[in-house]
């Protein structure tokens, strides 16, 4: 396919889809988007300001202190590029036949609208289920369309990746708040301070639920009791994450496996940013005049997701593509995760 015009105007339906999110997708909250003028990424990493400074006398030289430095962590941004095909069975409706007969313009905006949706949201999704992998694991594995495996290894030290002696069972509420408490007081130990989040499944949350309960059987236990309980140990409350997404083949997986527990700085303190840089279909349609005799995108809004809409006469075919490049790009290694809780 070749790329052709189905409407005058492509830009304003290219910066609405990429708008678009879909609101379960609540990981992007740890690992928000970010437009980059790039390819590839580097990774900074952030480290909090915690130093301390001996006092100097006077007359002497200012004290040195360590300043974040950039970890030579890099490569090339992935790409993904979900398309919709409008095939001749799509284009052989009531309306569009009509116009056509008519010799009217054809109004593809409804068509193009629903298609450039149904891209983007595929788009989120694929960096959802990245962000679930670097909050698990602190790793991204992308699979290709060969079948190989590529891994990206944000470099989290092995001691904060804690594997659980045994799991989690109700009727040892004991061991199942001990290995709570020891990994969050890992987290303190690299962080300076408490965990703001523990994010984990709803499974999870249940099994801690019941030790409680299990600890406490003379009175009824709920999630506010866990709460509460939780607090007054001074101990993040867990926040669950269930969402479920289909792959190619349409197997539905976790985003964020059961069984897993991590501990991150706060819900608004992202660890890191999920990278958009620039494709070539961007660059493309920041250089191609459309019928209105603009480009589709200002030099300025090239980098990040960008919408496409192609053809071929023989056989008579219309498509919508997103094209992308990005990944999500963890900053901050000061996290904890726990695994092995469930069987």
């Amino acid at each position: 396919m070749q790329i052709i015009d189905l409407v005058p105007d492509l830009r304003p339906t290219i910066l609405a889809a990429r708008e678009l999110r879909d609101a379960r997708n609540s990981l992007a909250r740890f690992l928000p988007y970010a437009s980059v003028p790039a390819i590839t990424y580097r990774l900074g990493r952030r480290k909090r300001l915690d130093q301390t400074v001996a006092v100097r006398a006077f007359g002497s030289p200012a004290v040195p202190i360590r300043r974040p430095g950039v970890v030579d962590v890099r490569g090339e941004l992935p790409a993904i590029t979900p398309i919709v095909n409008l095939n001749e069975v799509d284009l052989n409706n009531e309306l569009v036949l009509a116009q056509q007969l008519a010799g009217l313009q054809v109004d593809w905006q409804p068509a193009l609208t629903s298609g450039a949706a149904a891209v983007a949201l595929t788009v989120d999704n694929t960096f959802e289920v990245m962000r679930g992998q670097v909050l698990s694991t602190g790793t991204v594995s992308l699979v290709a369309e060969d079948g190989n495996v590529h891994s990206v290894d944000f470099g989290v030290p092995a001691e904060q990746k804690i594997e659980a002696a045994a799991p989690w069972e109700i009727d040892n509420p004991a061991a199942v708040f001990a290995d709570y408490a020891a990994a969050h007081e890992a987290y303190m130990d690299v962080a300076g301070d408490r965990a703001g989040v523990a994010l984990t499944s709803e499974g999870l949350i249940t099994i801690l639920t019941s030790a409680l309960q299990a600890m406490y059987p003379q009175q009824p236990v709920g999630t506010d009791q866990l709460s509460a309980y939780l607090t007054n140990r001074r101990l993040p409350v867990p926040v669950s994450y269930d969402r479920k997404l289909e792959d190619a083949t349409g197997t539905r997986t976790r985003v964020f496996p059961d069984g897993t527990i991590t501990f991150l700085p706060g819900a608004d303190d992202p660890v890191g940013r999920t990278e958009m840089g620039i494709t070539q279909e961007a660059v493309q349609q920041s250089q191609r005049q459309q019928p209105n005799g603009q480009t589709a995108l200002r030099a300025s809004e090239v980098p990040g997701m960008t919408i496409v809409t192609l053809g071929n006469e023989d056989p008579v075919e219309r498509a919508v593509k997103a094209a992308a490049v990005g990944l999500p790009v963890l900053q901050d290694r000061d996290i904890v995760i726990l695994s092995g809780l469930v069987a």
